[in-house]
């Protein structure tokens, strides 16, 4: 036939099958299965009145035999799929079978209970079908009496009328009999022995069981276990806790047993094991404290077994020296017989204790930032409330128990590990120690209702003692020992505020302690020729806190703030000259560069105090100006010098508006010629000065106010010259090929264009119609995006030509 033929049928060439002979078969064997039952579930229902008793009772039961029979004979032909669409259809017709006999009143069986019925048949079904399928060598049979074996435990809880901790015991007893029956297969059977794989069929199959066996039966014990954590986490009196440890229990002890006994088992399947039981001990054992602690403490009674359990597992792993580094995996744990339950246990009881951490998180916080929130009312608005400092008990317990923990597998870190000092496993745990443990003891106090002085003085104490340790000794387990200062330093800081005094007092002494610290840690040491980091970061800091004390204090002297300005200005200067003294020793040179920026970002921060008051910011860029020029001295800081002569140059702009000059040039041209002058003669007699270093602050110096001064000039005299005067400059700089004059003259020039065309644009924009402004821009960007490559490589080619001016 032609169409045949087209689709290239039976002939060379033809495209590839998309459907293979095997899956063919499979999909053939699936809907002729279906096709069957559901044929027989329609007799059931539709034709099942019209037989008799007897008559009903052989279609089934022949129908049944016969799909039961039938998969002997084809295994035997070698029709192994076959054999077990059959198997399946025929243990779907027992479900029928069990479905009529009831409908039909056989033996009485429609007066038994639905939920009681089909529990007991579901049972039966289930353990009938793994055993024909064993019998049989068949792996559906198996799959289908798998899936079913979850049926009967649910159906004799819904019989029962039970609530929800008995349908989690339903669950846990059913994973259970699944574990029981995956150790008789790996620990007694062997799933790799030549029985059971002659059984199912070869290793393959053997290990598909395995695994679909462990998979269900896993995730149906979790399951049950969820909902008995959660039935017994929600009990609110003894008769609902009570119960709710039954299922609990079950889960310890399927998990118990699961990790010991199956030791053939993946390491991370007997650790998680051993953490599912856990977690049910935690559980169970903080519902029961929950009710007999006080109101509040329901936290602290999951808390208290968690930490138990934690730290007796942090020792069984410390015992043997379990905690070891695998090659090439740093900080695994090796696995050896027995130290699973010990992993499991610990990382589910660690798990536990943070998860109650992060309930009482809120609590903390609101306790630790209690002084601040204060703070923000004292310097806002001066007048501030009367504040209590307190904290609950049971959140500072749940807190102390977290730091306790952390101590202890810090310790037992340290005892077995071969090289303690750079294990980043017992680093990061006397880092997290030090970082738990300081508001732990700072909290205290405020617990035990210490006066804000004394809290304010421990944190700031503690802080500063640690520093002097460090000083003395800058080597061994440096970083937590400034986790720990920088953790009661920061509260310290934070707390402060609730008090100006304090503010002036903390600020101030942790600025020195900053100070030392960088200069100590700066030190070249054997193998370290630069500073480390946290001595850039000490030197930032104690400018950083220089400024804050010298803004504190002019807002405690009532100081205007213009004024303040001028006292971080001065900070900002120190740092400076201190960065330059550094720069000049050995290995401190990034500090020193810390010490500077922070200072500039200072002298940044002053400036916009002062840019209320025109005479206040005049004086200040003046300053700041000749601070730059200073800072210009230094020979890797020579383009400084630019920075501080535009800011004189600023500052002259500022005076000269202040002064109410309508002329600026007057002013500004006697400076410009002098500026031309001496830096035509720098670039004489140094041929390598660039032109913003030698024209810059010069053409500047005018051109900048004057266009200022045009654009609220309404005469054309003005713009004319400055006009020209732009030009001129741009051509010099063309033809000089020098940059400072074609940028500066250029500006210039454009600026003043746009002044000139300005009033002309509005009035051609009042005289056309709305849609024309529009459609014009909207016809400028399709050119634009047609042109876009072309004009992207005019401006590169443009940018090229100007940088490579000088």
């Amino acid at each position: 036939m032609p169409g045949f033929a087209s689709a290239g049928w039976g002939r060379a060439g033809a495209p590839g099958r998309e459907v293979s002979a095997p899956s063919a078969r499979t999909v053939l064997l699936i809907v002729g299965g279906v096709l069957v039952v559901v044929a027989a579930l329609v007799f059931t229902v539709v034709s099942w009145g019209g037989l008799g008793i007897g008559g009903r009772a052989a279609v089934l039961l022949a129908l049944t035999a016969c799909a039961l029979a039938l998969p002997r004979p084809l295994i035997r032909r070698r029709l192994t799929a076959t054999a077990e669409a059959s198997a399946v259809m025929g243990l779907a017709l027992v479900l029928l079978d069990g479905y009529a006999a009831r409908q039909a009143g056989l033996g009485g069986l429609d007066q038994v209970g639905t939920e009681g019925y089909w529990a007991v048949l579901t049972a039966l079904t289930a353990v009938g079908a793994a055993g024909y399928g064993w019998w049989q060598r068949l792996r559906l049979p198996l799959a289908v009496g798998l899936l079913t074996a979850r049926l009967p435990g649910l159906l004799i809880v819904a019989a029962l009328g039970g609530g929800a901790e008995d349908y989690a015991t339903a669950l846990i007893a059913t994973a259970a009999v699944d574990f029981v029956t995956l150790y008789a297969l790996t620990e007694h059977g062997g799933a790799g022995t030549d029985g059971v794989r002659d059984r199912l069929g070869g290793e393959r199959a053997a290990a598909v069981l395995v695994l679909g066996v462990r998979a269900v039966g896993g995730g149906w014990a979790l399951l049950g276990g969820a909902i008995a954590v959660a039935h017994a986490v929600a009990a609110v009196s003894w008769a609902e806790v009570v119960p709710a440890w039954i299922p609990l229990g079950l889960l310890a002890l399927v998990g118990v047993v699961f990790c010991r006994a199956f030791r053939a088992l993946p390491f991370a399947l007997r650790c998680s094991a051993e953490g599912a039981a856990v977690v049910a001990l935690i559980v169970a054992v903080g519902s029961g404290l929950r009710r007999v602690m006080p109101g509040g403490w329901l936290v602290a009674g999951y808390a208290a077994p968690a930490a138990v359990v934690a730290v007796c597992a942090a020792m069984s792993c410390a015992r043997g020296g379990r905690w070891v580094k695998a090659a090439g995996k740093a900080g695994a744990f090796v696995p050896p017989t027995g130290v699973a339950a010990a992993v499991g246990e610990l990382v589910s009881a660690s798990t536990a204790l943070l998860l109650t951490g992060v309930l009482v998180l809120p609590d903390i916080v609101r306790a630790l930032t209690l002084p601040a929130v204060h703070g923000v009312e004292l310097w806002s608005d001066g007048h501030p409330q009367r504040w209590n400092w307190e904290v609950a008990s049971a959140p500072l317990v749940v807190l102390w128990l977290f730091a306790a923990v952390l101590a202890a597998m810090a310790v037992l870190r340290d005892r077995t590990a071969a090289d303690a000092n750079a294990d980043r496993l017992a680093n990061a745990l006397r880092n997290a120690r030090a970082l738990s443990a300081v508001p732990a003891l700072l909290l205290l106090l405020v617990a035990l209702r210490a006066p804000y002085g004394w809290v304010l003085a421990g944190a700031t104490v503690g802080s500063l003692a640690v520093v002097v340790d460090v000083v003395r000794r800058p080597g061994a387990a440096l970083t937590s020992r400034l986790v720990a200062s920088v953790a009661a330093g920061a509260l310290a800081l934070l707390w402060s505020w609730a008090d100006r005094a304090a503010v002036l007092a903390v600020w101030g002494t942790f600025a020195a302690s900053a100070a030392v610290l960088a200069h100590v840690l700066s030190a070249p040491t054997r193998g370290h020729r630069t500073a480390r980091p946290t001595a850039r970061v000490a030197g930032a800091f104690a400018v950083l806190a220089l400024g804050v004390e010298a803004v504190a204090s002019g807002v405690t002297a009532d100081l205007p703030r213009h004024v303040t300005a001028f006292v971080v200005l001065a900070v900002a200067g120190v740092s400076a000259g201190a960065a330059a003294a550094w720069h000049r020793t050995p290995g401190r040179d990034q500090v020193a560069t810390a010490v500077e920026g922070t200072g500039y970002v200072l002298a940044a921060v002053a400036l916009a105090l002062t840019v209320p008051h025109f005479g206040a910011l005049s004086l200040a860029l003046a300053v700041s100006g000749v601070a730059g020029l200073a800072v210009a001295l230094r020979p890797d800081r020579r383009r400084a010098a630019l920075v501080g002569t535009g800011l004189l140059i600023a500052s002259s702009w500022v005076r000269l508006a202040l002064a109410g000059v309508d002329s600026p040039e007057a002013y500004t041209l006697p400076v410009t010629a002098a500026a031309l002058v001496i830096g035509h003669r720098r670039r004489t007699s140094a041929p390598d000065t660039g032109s913003w270093a030698a024209y810059g602050a010069g053409l500047g110096a005018t051109m900048f106010p004057s266009l200022a001064a045009t654009w609220t000039d309404p005469s054309w005299v003005r713009p004319l010259l400055l006009g020209l005067a732009a030009l001129s400059v741009t051509v010099v700089g063309v033809r000089a090929r020098l940059q400072a004059p074609l940028v500066v003259g250029g500006a210039v020039l454009v600026m003043v264009g746009l002044h000139e065309l300005a009033p002309t644009v509005v009035q051609v924009f009042g005289l056309l119609p709305r849609w024309v402004p529009l459609a014009a821009a909207g016809l400028l960007l399709l050119l634009l995006g047609a042109t876009y490559e072309k004009r992207i490589e005019e401006a590169r080619r443009l940018r090229d030509a100007v940088g490579s001016m000088r």
